[in-house]
């Protein structure tokens, strides 16, 4: 399972974290189970993206034991100042999350996989 990304976003590095210490905050953040979760990022890519990657970078700042400064609406605003939804880095960050919570698990016969991507352009 990858554990970690260090992605730099509007020209902040930060060490988002995943694995299962993540995934519990963000599925208690955010009321859900996993499978809707993927399924609002595919729905509402603009609300739930920004909210998965502050609950990371939180995590990861938390796991060092530093004090995290940065609020959502900051998750915001840096993504939008990195050119939107479809930055570099939002499709840096939705590859490294997806990865984490494809990699390693047993696959059922007959099924496929699904990755999160960023929205086309238009």
């Amino acid at each position: 399972m990858i554990n970690n990304a260090t992605i730099t976003v509007h020209k902040t590095k930060f060490d988002f974290r995943f694995g299962i210490g993540f995934l519990g905050k963000l599925l208690k953040r955010v009321d859900l189970d996993i499978s809707e979760v993927l399924q609002e990022v595919s729905k509402n890519p603009f609300e739930m993206i920004p909210v998965i990657m502050y609950v990371s970078a939180k995590y990861g700042f938390e796991r060092k034991g530093e004090e995290f400064e940065y609020t959502l609406y900051d998750f915001v605003d840096f993504i939008d100042a990195d050119g939107g939804i479809q930055s570099k880095s939002v499709e840096k960050f939705l590859k490294a999350f997806t990865s984490s919570i494809i990699e390693d698990v047993p696959k059922e016969e007959g099924v496929t996989e699904k990755k999160i991507k960023a929205p086309k352009k238009n």
